[in-house]
């Protein structure tokens, strides 16, 4: 059963006998992935302080006027057409600076939560300052299916937290004041594992290749690939080394491990063994 709130902005529609829900909580099966805690969408924002952060990952996105938002200790405008992604348990405050300020908000949490936001390059706080209309209309699109009363909708709405997520994590990576970093930092290595995975690689290679510090590719690397360049390096190898197992039978699982860049067959088992739960070869008797 939903816990509906009215929005406090609309007392003057109750008098016509219409009640227009703006604000609702879900009850939610908290073993999913993903579920949704709440949505407000036209919402006449009052001011908020939070010292101790929100249970939940908080999105809010301000449809017209303009609130100053304080997250730990970083202070910025939140104007018409942007939003704000805030990290479950970040201290924060935000309130009006132009009388009337109208937004749009959804909070949502899981299971898998944490470990998603971390792997997709979120930490305390996304600020999308370049209007995505994707992004800022998935709450005008999609409100009506989260409050749906219908038990089963909770499997729905755990596909659109997700979703919401991915929106964000294409946008960080696809907006105009980001792509030059992309392009230049994080292709040109991502390009050079494809082409040299077999070889040894480390973060000096990557900094050398790309004129860039090992820090600061480490960064951004994180930010927006959500791994390090020797954690992908690692990934990438394994994908091979499957096909080559599959593809392949000629090959040992040592001869494949020495193509794919492991100097010891135990090094590839082990790495192997991580990222999939099993050995290459019970992988390989697994299709033969």
């Amino acid at each position: 059963m939903n816990v509906i709130i009215i929005n406090k902005s609309a007392p003057s529609l109750l008098e016509f006998g219409v009640i227009i829900m703006r604000y609702s909580f879900r009850v939610n099966d908290r073993s999913l992935p993903f579920y949704v805690d709440s949505i407000g969408y036209d919402w006449h924002q009052e001011d908020i302080n939070r010292p101790h952060g929100y249970p939940y990952v908080h999105w809010l996105q301000s449809l017209s006027g303009a609130g100053e938002i304080t997250v730990g200790d970083q202070t910025f405008l939140l104007e018409e057409g942007q939003g704000i992604l805030i990290h479950q348990g970040i201290p924060h405050a935000y309130h009006s600076i132009s009388g009337d300020w109208q937004t749009e908000f959804f909070t949502f949490g899981g299971a898998l939560i944490s470990e998603t936001t971390a792997m997709l390059g979120f930490h305390d706080y996304l600020l999308v300052k370049e209007q995505d209309q994707q992004i800022f209309d998935f709450i005008k699109n999609h409100h009506l299916e989260i409050e749906d009363p219908n038990p089963l909708q909770v499997y729905r709405s755990s596909e659109l937290v997700y979703q919401f997520l991915l929106l964000l994590k294409r946008h960080l990576i696809t907006n105009p004041r980001n792509q030059p970093i992309y392009q230049n930092v994080i292709e040109p290595i991502i390009q050079m594992i494809h082409d040299k995975y077999g070889e040894d690689l480390d973060n000096s290679d990557f900094a050398e290749f790309s004129n860039y510090s090992e820090q600061y590719i480490l960064e951004v690397f994180r930010k927006f690939a959500g791994t390090s360049p020797h954690q992908y390096l690692l990934q990438y190898r394994i994908q091979k080394a499957k096909e080559l197992l599959l593809n392949n039978s000629k090959y040992s699982v040592e001869e494949v491990g020495k193509m794919v860049g492991f100097n010891t067959n135990s090094h590839f088992i082990s790495v192997f063994k991580r990222f999939e739960h099993i050995t290459p070869g019970k992988f390989r008797h697994f299709y033969f």
